[in-house]
């Protein structure tokens, strides 16, 4: 089998990688018995990419009457420059939700004994976040018995560690202060994080007990888990946590939000049969790791969720059926894209003339190969969008 070799200081991709000498097709076949159907979607999809089956925009120069045609992206959530894509808008829209008030980063961790029961049983991932706000809502009211208290969370999935191990852990944008009954917030700067640790601990276990009730070995490892963690599970906050500006509170939790578990600018190296990628511990050191080439395939899309699962999900003042309580200390409501946006800002997008350098403007939309360039007459029809 000939191979490619390809060095440091060249470009490499995760999509070259899976496409060289068809490394996905012999990896389908060597693992059909176990690849979800979504594995193969979305890889398939992130190999399409930018490809002219997607779909495309057209463009016309002004001056000199050239097109050009920018092709769709796959949106796959494994696909680096679509997941970039997809951070950014996020981040744009995040800071329009989110209420007024200053906001907490926190990072909610599980132990090791227990990655394997949620790689294997995947709805426990749903069950991990939704202890996540009961925990958190416990603890803020513990000296309010009598006033509950809630919190507005916003809580983002990350299945994967910087070597893209299996290591399913939470991180939460969390109101500084909380929601009284009348909808009044009540500014609550400390947070008392030994009994967070321990309400944390005692969520997630007594959930995934319930939730594996016919798994006798596992009532034995939460009994264990309980003994060996009697100061609960950890709950880490970072020293510069505190966010008080809204745009930068966007772009610092934007930052976890859907990406590959390894980005393109990661990979080292690849000689046909094994790849190199590196990452950076806390402590800035950098290390190397060399993984076999179905391995590092194996390892990559052990991370993509399943169909319709929810990766970012909002809780307490902010879930939809109570968030509307507390407008007063939104700044700005969401507004959702129609077509009219779409048309509006399509001509922000459009690129620089390649030949002359003049300003380009839209004509075309389609889902299919591009033909030839259609007639510019203002319809709108199931081919896609014309516009004069």
């Amino acid at each position: 089998m000939q191979t490619t070799t390809y060095a440091s200081n060249q470009l490499l991709t995760v999509k070259r990688i899976f496409k060289d000498n068809n490394n996905w097709d012999q990896f389908c076949i060597d693992h059909e018995d176990i690849l979800r159907n979504v594995e193969i979607e979305e890889v398939n999809k992130m190999l399409s990419c930018k490809d002219k089956s997607r779909g495309f925009f057209t463009y016309q120069c002004e001056s000199c009457g050239n097109y050009k045609t920018v092709y769709f992206g796959c949106n796959s959530c494994i696909c680096t420059n679509c997941g970039l894509n997809h951070t950014e808008k996020w981040s744009k829209s995040l800071k329009r939700a989110m209420f007024n008030v200053v906001h907490r980063h926190a990072v909610l961790t599980i132990p090791d004994l227990l990655w394997g029961f949620v790689r294997k049983n995947r709805f426990l991932l749903k069950v991990l976040m939704d202890a996540a706000i009961v925990a958190i809502n416990d603890t803020i009211s513990f000296k309010h018995r009598n006033d509950r208290l809630l919190a507005g969370a916003i809580v983002v999935l990350h299945p994967f560690s910087k070597d893209m191990g299996f290591n399913p852990h939470l991180h939460i944008l969390l109101t500084e202060g909380r929601f009284d009954m009348y909808g009044k917030f009540i500014h609550q700067k400390f947070i008392h994080f030994k009994t967070m640790r321990k309400t944390w601990q005692y969520q997630v276990l007594t959930r995934f007990k319930d939730a594996l009730s016919k798994v006798q070995a596992f009532s034995h490892l939460v009994n264990q888990l309980f003994k060996e963690y009697p100061d609960g599970f950890y709950v880490h906050m970072p020293k510069n946590s505190r966010i008080t500006n809204k745009q930068r509170m966007a772009q610092y939790v934007g930052r976890y939000i859907r990406h590959p578990a390894i980005a393109n600018s990661r990979l080292y190296s690849y000689d046909g049969k094994s790849v190199t990628f590196w990452y950076n511990d806390h402590e800035g050191v950098r290390h190397f790791v060399t993984m076999e080439l179905q391995e590092f395939i194996r390892a990559l899309i052990q991370h993509i969720p399943d169909r319709n699962f929810k990766m970012i999900r909002y809780y307490g003042a902010y879930s939809r059926k109570v968030k509307k309580r507390y407008s007063k200390c939104l700044q700005r409501s969401i507004k959702q894209t129609n077509l009219k946006d779409f048309k509006k800002v399509l001509n922000k997008w459009a690129p620089q003339c390649s030949f002359c350098g003049g300003k380009m403007k839209f004509v075309w939309y389609e889902k299919r190969p591009p033909g030839e360039i259609a007639e510019v007459n203002g319809n709108i029809n199931d081919r896609g969008i014309v516009m004069g």
